[in-house]
Parts: structure tokens; sequence; C-alpha cells
């Protein structure tokens, strides 16, 4: 029988021993899920999430369009999982806009929420102030006609998917003031005493404009009603 050196006996159990200690290791190792610390994506680069069907869910970094053909453009992209466009940070025309919006848009694709593009201020939604009134109930605009009769009208944009409304009445009773939104009467009649308040559904396309009118009318000849609108708002759903 061969006789093996004593130093190659001690090689080969110092080999299996570090592949004891490699295996071990490997084992033990955490899964790369987690990461303690900083994460860099360099210049141009991006970080994208996807869905199931290879749509981007989240994209960071390099967005498109490029600001120019040597100079990228880098924002914020978030669609819903569906598909549709939630939020961005970015310029659509860096050619004729370039300060980056912040937008958040619904699922049709409408633009909802905006900061200004000239750095001040919101852009969507449109807020009106509400409209001061004459202290003086006399100088309200009023009817004695017995048939509906349009004291107040105006335009109007469509943001929201209801209406808040607050008008004013002042007359005897019988009497009775609504309010239409092009020509169809919304939300029921009111009369004197309480202001006539409610919310609304508005049957209006996003961003259509509208024509709002207030009515009013009395019950006997001879009296007199008298009315002011304090508020229109566009309300969520």
């Amino acid at each position: 029988m061969a006789i093996v050196p004593t130093d190659l006996l001690d090689r080969i159990r110092t080999l299996e021993r570090q592949v004891r200690e490699l295996m071990g290791s490997a084992n033990t190792t955490p899964a790369l899920n987690r990461i303690d610390g900083e994460v860099v994506i360099g210049k141009d680069g991006r970080l994208r999430v996807k869905v199931t069907d290879d749509k981007d869910l989240v994209h960071m970094g390099r967005v498109q369009p490029d600001r120019g053909p040597d100079t990228p453009q880098q924002g914020l992209m978030v669609r819903r999982d569906d598909g549709p466009m939630a939020l961005t940070v970015r310029t659509a025309e860096p050619d004729r806009l370039e300060t980056q919006q912040v937008q958040i848009f619904d699922w049709y694709g409408n633009v909802v929420v905006a900061d200004d593009a000239a750095r001040r201020g919101l852009a969507r939604p449109y807020i009106p102030y509400p409209l001061p009134r004459p202290v003086d109930a006399a100088r309200w605009e009023s009817t004695g006609n017995t048939d509906w009769t349009t004291l107040y009208s105006g335009p109007a944009i469509s943001q929201h998917p209801r209406l808040y409304a607050r008008i004013a009445v002042q007359g005897p009773a019988g009497a009775e003031v609504r309010l239409l939104v092009d020509g169809i009467q919304v939300g029921p009649v009111g009369g004197p005493g309480a202001d006539l308040e409610f919310r609304e559904s508005l049957a209006a396309g996003f961003s259509a404009t509208v024509a709002f009118e207030i009515q009013a009318k009395v019950a006997a000849a001879g009296d007199t009603v008298r009315c002011r609108p304090l508020a229109l708002y566009g309300v969520q759903s």
C-alpha cells in the first residue's frame, strides 16, 4: 500500500473544512431584498417597478420627453395598476414649458390637481372666492312674478362631480327659488326662512363650461321675493 504523505492529508482535511465553511456561509447569507444604506442611480439612469403585464407602475429617473438632444429630463411617473397615469413630476412640453409641474390625474386622464407652471400657487382645481353680498337685503335682486323669473345668471367651469349651493331667500310664504344648470333644475326648490342649501351631482363633463341661473317666483300677485347666491362650489362625490 502506498504511503500518503502526512502534509498531503493535512491539505485535504483543510480543503474539506474550507468547503464546509463556504457551504455554511452560502446557506446563512440573507436574501438580497433589503438594503441598509444609500442607493444611488447615476445620471440618465432610472428605477422602474413593473406590474405583471410588464407595464410600468413607477418610473423614476430619466423620463420622456428629453429637454433637448443632449439634455435628459429627470422626473417621476406613477400609474395605476390597470394602466392609467396617476401622478407625474415632469414637463410634457419642455420646448414650450420648461418648468416641471406636479400633476394628479383621474382615471380618464384629466388633470384634477396641479401646481402652477409659473412657480406660484395652484393651477387646478380652480377655486372661486365667494362673492361679497350687499348687507341690505333690499339691494338683492327681486321679483313679483308668479312665474319663474331669472334673477342671476352666469357661466362656470365644471371640475368636480358634485355641486354645493347656498342661496339666501327673503319673502312671504309660498315664494320659491331654484337653481338651473344649463336650463335644468338641480337640487330642491327653496323658500323664505333658512337658506336654500344642497349638494347634488353635476351632469357636465370635466372642464365643460356650464350656465348657472337662479330663478324665483311668488305665490300671489303683489308679493315680492328677494334672493342672493352665497356660494357655488364644486365638491367631491
